[in-house]
Formats: structure tokens, sequence, C-alpha cells
């Protein structure tokens, strides 16, 4: 008997109408604190927020007001939703109320905390934002918006600073994390 060769097969077609913004970030931080300051207004507002209110349970209303950004609406402005999946020190979760959000956005954002050596993963999900030439400018907007949170989330549990008026990113984070010689 002779063993049958595994043949390659082409790569699938994606037919998916939508694509999903996903972006990690590891951070030296117990899950619990990142939990703590991603459902807690006065915290939300400490490092990202110039405005919020929230109940952290589900249903719990939800309201974040953020610092205007010149040429991303995304990111400026208030918007209003509940938190719909909240487990304590592992994920969080929130939805954008219809009239709080732009058309064609989606509504779910959820971070998803993974405790590593030394810290945790933290791995946000936008998911379902339209596969179209037309939504081209909110994606890149939401992902500049979305990394500048995951970076100022992680310059606050490592140092304690913020810079909530400045926009960062990961890779310009870790030049200012740099240890000084």
């Amino acid at each position: 008997m002779s063993a049958e060769k595994p043949r390659a097969s082409a790569p699938a077609r994606s037919r998916s109408r939508t694509r999903d913004l996903r972006l990690s970030v590891r951070i030296k931080a117990k899950p619990a604190a990142v939990y703590r300051v991603l459902t807690s207004a006065r915290e939300l507002c400490r490092w990202w927020l110039t405005g919020a209110e929230t109940d952290a349970r589900s249903s719990g209303r939800l309201r974040m007001v953020w610092p205007k950004r010149p040429g991303c609406r995304s990111f400026s402005g208030e918007r209003e939703g509940c938190f719909v999946d909240l487990e304590p020190e592992r994920k969080v979760a929130w939805l954008w109320r219809a009239g709080s959000r732009r058309n064609g956005v989606p509504p779910l954002c959820s971070f998803f905390i993974l405790p590593k050596r030394g810290g945790c993963e933290v791995t946000l999900l936008h998911a379902g934002f339209p596969r179209r030439a037309a939504a081209d400018r909110a994606f890149a907007c939401f992902a500049g918006g979305w990394e500048d949170a995951l970076a100022k989330l992680k310059l606050y549990l490592e140092t304690g600073r913020t810079c909530k008026q400045e926009v960062l990113t990961l890779a310009g984070l870790k030049i200012l994390l740099r240890p000084r010689k």
C-alpha cells in the first residue's frame, strides 16, 4: 500500500462583505487592572476620554466623550451604547447605539484580555466594517483611533502617564517607553 500524497488546494477566496479590525498589544499589567480601566468612567477619563459614564454590568449604560481630533470624526465627540459582554479580567465588549455612530460603522467593539507572563495581551476586535471603497476612509480612521487607544492604555498602565491630546502609535510608544541610558 502506498500513502496518498496530500494535494495543495487553492486558497479560498474571501466572499465576505465585511472586514474586521484586530489589534493587539502586550501590557505589563495584571488583567484585573486592564479590566478596571476599560470599565470605570473615572479611569477612562484619566487615560483616554474627556468624559464618560459607565454602568459596568450586562446591558449597563456607556457614554464616552473624546477630545476633538482633526481629520477623524470617529474618535471625536460623544458616543453612547451599553456593555454587552463583561467577563472580569478576560473580556469587555460594548455595543454602540445606532444614533450614536456613523452609517456603515459596526456597533460591536470587544477587548480580549489574555494573561501572559509578566502581564497580559490585550486584543481589540471591531468587526464587521463594510468591504467597499466608500468605507476605506472610515476603516483607516478607526484603525488609527484604536491603535492610539491601545498605545494610551499601555502607557497609562505601565507608567501612570497620560497624553490624551496627542495621537500615539504603538511603534512610537516603544520609543517613548525605551529606558534612558
